[in-house]
């Protein structure tokens, strides 16, 4: 070996097997920390949801003629006028696109509603979450006043848990099948056929494993059989395809101090419609 090659040989490092086993301790460290870093962040995009919020049609507009407590929502396409319940006094507004009040119903002998459906005519369904009943009912065009003594009920089950009762109501005109859910985990969907006189059948449960809210505030049916299912306390609209799994995910652009989402509908063109305490309306559309 001549001394040039010496040379360079002497300045080769010597690699053991400490050093082996070291640089393979710290690649893995990388690889696991860049894995983790991913998993994070694609837990932040489900939970914040997709990147484009809501459109705004109407900003959140204060109804002033209803007092407080404005809580479940539904479109009535036939009036081509919304429909809510306040859950304290009990009382049913019908509405227009624009937020005006154009009349009030009482509803006498009800205790605490929190979700309205439209059916069909002058046909709908109201949720009373205390007590936890369906009660169906008609709404003439001229009715100032509802009974509880007159309208068809069917007992859904009284919560343990205060205000985790059911809290909501929607109806599928495809399928002539009402759904409704309680506020609280687990959650599980109760659908409710109804024959051609409109009488109740024999209630089944689904459990939406796949929906990750902290909380369901109010939900409706579409057209195609899916479901548009609002959480006020994630402040996100989910919507879940006919297993329950999600499809997309929006997150609320309100300020929910001011604002606390408690119903949702769907109205012309696709329009989603929020109401919510103390007496606010809102519509959005989806970019």
């Amino acid at each position: 070996m001549t001394p040039r090659r010496a040379l360079k040989t002497a300045h080769r490092p010597h690699m053991t097997p400490t050093h082996i086993r070291s640089k393979t301790f710290f690649g893995r460290r990388t690889a696991l920390a860049c894995l983790a870093l991913l998993l994070l962040t694609l837990s932040l995009v489900l939970l914040m949801g997709e990147k484009d919020p809501l459109r705004e049609v109407l900003p959140p507009k204060t109804l002033q003629e209803i007092p407080k407590n404005l809580s479940g929502l539904t479109w009535n396409a036939e009036t081509g006028t919304l429909f809510a319940v306040t859950n304290g006094p009990e009382y049913a507004y019908e509405l227009s696109l624009e937020g005006d009040v154009l009349r009030s119903i009482k509803l006498r002998g009800f205790k605490d509603t929190e979700g309205i459906t439209h059916i069909e005519g002058t046909l709908f369904a109201v949720v009373e979450e205390r007590k936890g009943i369906l009660s169906l009912f008609h709404i003439p065009a001229d009715a100032t006043e509802i009974d509880h003594d007159g309208v068809s009920r069917l007992e859904l089950g009284k919560t343990r848990k205060k205000n985790r009762g059911f809290e909501t109501v929607s109806y599928d005109p495809v399928t002539r099948t009402l759904y409704t859910m309680r506020e609280g985990k687990p959650f599980v969907r109760l659908a409710i056929p109804l024959d051609d006189q409109f009488r109740p059948g024999e209630i089944r449960t689904s459990p939406l494993p796949g929906l990750r809210v902290k909380d369901v505030a109010s939900i409706v049916s579409d057209t195609d059989g899916t479901l548009w299912v609002l959480s006020e306390a994630s402040s996100r609209i989910v919507h879940l395809d006919r297993d329950g799994r999600e499809l997309r995910s929006f997150r609320l652009p309100i300020d929910t101090k001011a604002f606390q989402p408690e119903g949702i509908t769907l109205g012309p063109s696709g329009s989603i419609i929020l109401a919510g305490e103390p007496n606010i309306l809102a519509i959005y559309e989806i970019p």
